[in-house]
């Protein structure tokens, strides 16, 4: 018996599998970019502008520079103080908190802050400058579109070459799936 191993289809299965990530990967960027830009396109257009009147920012450690969590502001709105988070500003690192403090000047987050903010519902707020990057970021979209699109064509190789594979071996000869066994056969 020889050492070796022959698995037929390891190599399109080895492409395939890993193209077929790098696309659902591409997807669910894809996804969050377009909910991202939506979001940043509906503030700006139906959204009322306002200065926040308050901005303290979760702070966690990270190798270098400590990394930013949640963004809390405080801003007026219908004669009524709303304290909200921004959105899409989602703290990653839990418990792992140095602590809260505010933004340094000439920082994104300085004030003064500009946010939009729903009328409807006051607590959907993001800062203006969020807004228009994300209205304004094909780069994103363009990236995963790509991962999509490369993944994909590499699934479709992947695919080809296992159904080749196949047909080499004789897969594709097979009748059981439409001829019953010969014992079955009814002979009249």
């Amino acid at each position: 018996m020889s050492g070796r191993v022959d698995w037929p289809g390891r190599g399109p299965t080895w492409l395939g599998v890993p193209a077929l990530v790098l696309a659902l990967i591409g997807t669910g960027i894809l996804i969050g970019a377009l909910d991202r830009r939506d979001l940043g396109r509906e503030l700006l257009d139906a959204g009322t502008a306002t200065m926040a009147t308050s901005v303290q920012l979760d702070i966690y450690p990270g190798k270098g520079d400590p990394g930013i969590g949640e963004v809390r502001v405080e801003f007026v709105a219908a004669g009524q103080q709303i304290r909200t988070v921004l959105s899409d500003q989602e703290d990653d690192a839990q418990g792992m908190h140095d602590g809260v403090q505010s933004p340094a000047a000439g920082t994104r987050y300085a004030m003064p802050l500009q946010i939009v903010y729903l009328p409807s519902d006051p607590s959907v707020a993001l800062a203006a400058v969020d807004a228009h990057l994300w209205v304004d970021d094909s780069e994103t979209r363009r990236v995963s579109i790509g991962l999509i699109v490369g993944g994909s064509a590499l699934v479709v190789a992947a695919m080809v070459m296992l159904t080749i594979g196949a047909r080499r071996r004789g897969l594709a000869g097979w009748k059981w799936y439409s001829d019953a066994p010969a014992e079955h056969r009814r002979t009249g």
